[in-house]
């Protein structure tokens, strides 16, 4: 008998489905679908009774349900003993992010190292992007993940690097009176609030010094985006966020400055290049989800 087994059924169980089963462990439904027929092989039981597309609980599967979850925690008991003496002296990772990416993102990535490490464990902050640098120099987080809007992507003492580009785009809401302009200019820019973000040493003018507009300064990217969701100005926004916004719906501002790329990094103090390192797999993990929302961005909304 596989563990995996009784990982999709007590998963088939919990949900109802194997189709949300299959999108919960990130598994093609046609695996968890022979698993559980193969575990019922095994068993020779029939774990389920499958109405259309839902499965529920067979007699046989509610009598060993409880079972099967007591040896998968105890299985993830011993695999993270394990992983401990493994690990060595870093049993706590501390990982510190702007929010420039969804939370659906840091979900997957928290569930993914939880999975990879099943014996480390993990504290996630939020901060803003210059706070984030100083907690990375001061020790008081290991590895930092962060927008860099500066050109440059070179920091004294700590090791950086480049997870991949996104795009700040210059969005107002569906609706505003500067949605319905086929040109932007600066001085129609200056007649509405621009909505900023607050908190950050880098420069935040993305080539508009002409602008000298009212200011709506906030403290992070998903405020940001939630003010100019509510017509209270314009701003620029996280492409991701874009993408996982709510209603009202956003716009793209006819300007020529109405998208921006810029470096999304890792910091830490030692190299990242490693794979096979923790600190290196884990940037890794980041970097391969990045390009993956960067894909298929919707498939990230909240």
């Amino acid at each position: 008998m596989k563990l995996e087994y009784l990982q999709y059924f007590v998963t088939v169980a919990q949900t109802g489905s194997i189709s949300q089963a299959a999108a919960q462990l990130e598994r093609n439904r046609s695996t968890i679908s022979m698993a559980i027929s193969s575990f019922e092989d095994y068993l020779g039981a029939k774990l389920f009774v499958r109405k259309g597309n839902s499965m529920q609980l067979s007699s046989a599967g509610e009598r060993i349900l409880d079972d099967a979850i007591r040896i998968i925690n105890l299985t993830m008991r011993i695999q993270r003993k394990v992983t401990i003496d493994q690990l060595d002296e870093m049993l706590t990772l501390r990982l510190g992010r702007d929010d420039a990416l969804p939370e659906s993102f840091w979900r997957i990535i928290i569930r993914r190292i939880r999975r990879k490490f099943p014996g480390l464990a993990l504290e996630m902050n939020y901060a803003s992007p210059d706070y984030l640098r100083e907690q990375v120099l001061q020790g008081e987080v290991d590895m930092a993940c962060c927008l860099l809007r500066e050109q440059s992507v070179t920091e004294q003492n700590l090791h950086v690097q480049v997870i991949g580009k996104l795009a700040m785009q210059m969005m107002v809401a569906t609706g505003h009176p500067l949605s319905r302009m086929a040109y932007v200019s600066n001085d129609d820019l200056s007649a509405v609030p621009q909505i900023a973000y607050l908190g950050n040493g880098e420069d935040d003018s993305y080539g508009l010094d002409s602008v000298m507009g009212e200011r709506i300064s906030l403290s992070s990217f998903e405020l940001v985006r939630d003010a100019v969701c509510d017509g209270l100005g314009w701003g620029y926004v996280p492409m991701p966020l874009v993408s996982a916004s709510v209603s009202p719906e956003l716009s793209l501002l006819q300007h020529g400055l109405n998208e921006t790329w810029h470096s999304y990094v890792a910091y830490c103090h030692e190299p990242l290049t490693d794979a096979d390192s923790i600190m290196g797999h884990i940037s890794g993990l980041i970097r391969h989800e990045l390009e993956t929302l960067l894909k298929s961005p919707k498939t990230y909304a909240e």
